[in-house]
């Protein structure tokens, strides 16, 4: 086998001291050889960067995860088959103390069919939906009328009572959906200012706006007439058939979310049916039942199977063990699960995959005599989808350990460039952390760390410890539009901006993984 180009300075350099030791030693028999001595930092920086350029497995593993293994919804053989799957291709990368680590759910969901149609107006319609997880479905075909429901206190509810048998309601207006010639984000360019002009240039530490990792853009938050949870608890009384939300995504593309909730199985089971509707069908009924007198038709029928529980799920975890100090941690994250609409590729196949490259590179490193001083622990989360569970467990667990965890690093916003890491409001650990991450300066995309805050996934299971969590902060590259939807498919990544992910998060982790001391807590 040839040689590994990209390590070849640093077995150089090896094999020089070795041969200075030997001719230099007054006993050669005796004589202890001499360990290789350890790259320079920097050094170390280009040579993960330069590994991943070159043999960068990403994409390998990203379409086998994607096509092969497809959706991985919590709790689904599709999850377990993708935990069993990076386990093994951990201990392929050399990791230790690759285990599986078991935490349960209360019950399972399996997705069935989802159908609506429009009967009256008699146009023909055939509506786009999609089950909300861990909700019920239709008894059968149910043929209702289309009602919006507009009430802010138990008393506005009062005038539905009686009205509502196998209807099918809306609670809120049509989303604020962007079209897509002028996506979320953008503006008008700026003129550039005199060079007289003595207005402040804005500081590049200066954060920008804070957006969650996994919500949909404020633009497109649907405005709510009332109070939700009363609402639907009145709609179930009063025998409601379906629930309608708007997906809020443009061109016909529909989302799905939900979790088993905090309930017990059986009152899960005995709700009601919950559809998210394509925005222009949902605006469509919206647009029918608050114009017309005689109210618009549907005839739905969706069908969901329960799975009893409890259900083991795990989250996938390996390590490279720290040569000096390996009771202390640095954690390398994503979230394994996905949605089932599609084979979840940029949510967060993309992020499980940058995880798993990293962990290839930083383990080679390490058997050429070049491993951190620090343990650094690779973990796949499962459960985020329904409310970061899989790593609100691994806290739990390693609880006691938590003083130990220097610092927890999360990938998930999809297919974008890394352009920093939001320090979650630790200014202070600016002048720190800038200058370790100095060789990342080049790279395409990078712009550095700001003191801003990022919510929405596994690095929040870490601060709410103490540990500082940072989450990845990712040109978007079409997030917003696909995550969640049937379009998240293996097509929309792209293999430049993976690349350069991991070379962010490698250096990242290490140099972090090699400070003098943990990082500082305020």
């Amino acid at each position: 086998m040839s040689p590994r180009i990209p390590f070849a300075r640093v077995l150089l350099t090896a094999a020089l001291g070795g041969l200075c030791f030997l001719l230099l030693k007054s006993d050669a028999r005796t004589a202890e050889v001499a360990p290789p001595p350890r790259a320079a930092p920097s050094e170390m920086d280009r040579v993960l960067i330069a590994e991943i350029k070159a043999r960068s497995e990403i994409m390998k593993n990203l379409q086998y995860l994607s096509d092969v293994i497809g959706p991985r919804l919590t709790g689904s053989a599709g999850l377990e088959k993708a935990n069993k799957w990076t386990a093994e291709k951990m201990k392929a990368y050399g990791l230790e103390n690759v285990r599986l680590e078991p935490w349960e759910i209360p019950v399972g969901w399996e997705r069935g069919k989802a159908n609506m149609k429009l009967l009256e107006p008699g146009n023909g319609r055939v509506l786009t939906v999609a089950s909300r997880a861990w909700a019920p479905g239709t008894k059968g075909k149910v043929t209702g009328d289309v009602i919006v429901i507009k009430a802010n206190n138990k008393a506005d509810l009062q005038a539905y009572k009686g009205k509502l048998k196998n209807a099918v309601i809306l609670i809120s207006s049509p989303a604020n959906v962007k079209p897509v010639q002028d996506p979320p984000g953008t503006a008008p360019a700026k003129k550039e200012p005199p060079k007289d002009d003595p207005k402040k240039i804005e500081q590049t530490t200066n954060p920008p706006e804070d957006v969650a990792v996994g919500s949909w853009l404020r633009e497109e938050r649907q405005p709510r007439f009332g109070f939700t949870t009363e609402i639907l608890a009145f709609a179930r009384e009063e025998g409601t058939a379906c629930v309608l939300s708007d997906s809020a995504k443009p061109h016909g593309l529909v989302v799905t979310g939900g979790s088993w909730g905090r309930g017990d199985r059986v009152t899960a089971q005995e709700g009601m049916a919950q559809l998210f509707l394509a925005h222009e069908h949902y605006a469509l009924l919206y647009r029918l039942a608050t114009t017309e007198k005689t109210p618009p038709r549907v005839e739905v029928e969706v069908e969901n199977k329960f799975v009893p529980g409890p259900i083991t799920v795990y989250n996938t975890v390996g390590e490279v063990r720290g040569s000096e100090k390996p009771d202390e941690i640095v954690v390398v994250g994503a979230h394994l699960d996905s949605w089932d609409l599609a084979s979840g590729t940029t949510d967060n196949g993309t992020g499980s995959c940058i995880v798993l490259e990293t962990a290839r590179v930083v383990a080679a490193m390490a058997k050429q005599g070049n491993g951190p001083k620090r343990t650094i622990r690779f973990c796949l989360f499962t459960g985020e989808e329904q409310g970061l569970v899989g790593s609100a467990k691994y806290v739990e667990k390693y609880k006691a350990d938590m003083p130990k965890h220097s610092v927890a690093l999360v990938h998930d916003t999809g297919t974008g460039k890394v352009v920093g890491f939001g320090l979650q409001g630790r200014k202070y650990l600016m002048p720190l952390l800038e200058p370790q991450l100095a060789t990342l300066v080049p790279l395409d995309g990078w712009k550095g760390l700001d003191v801003g805050f990022l919510s929405g996934t596994d690095h929040q299971s870490f601060e709410r410890f103490g540990v500082p969590g940072f989450a990845c902060r990712q040109d978007m590259e079409g997030y917003r539009l696909t995550h969640h939807t049937q379009s998240d498919t293996f097509d929309k990544a792209k293999e430049p901006n993976l690349i350069q992910g991991a070379q962010v998060m490698a250096v990242t982790a290490v140099r972090i993984a090699n400070l003098p001391d943990l990082l500082p807590r305020k």
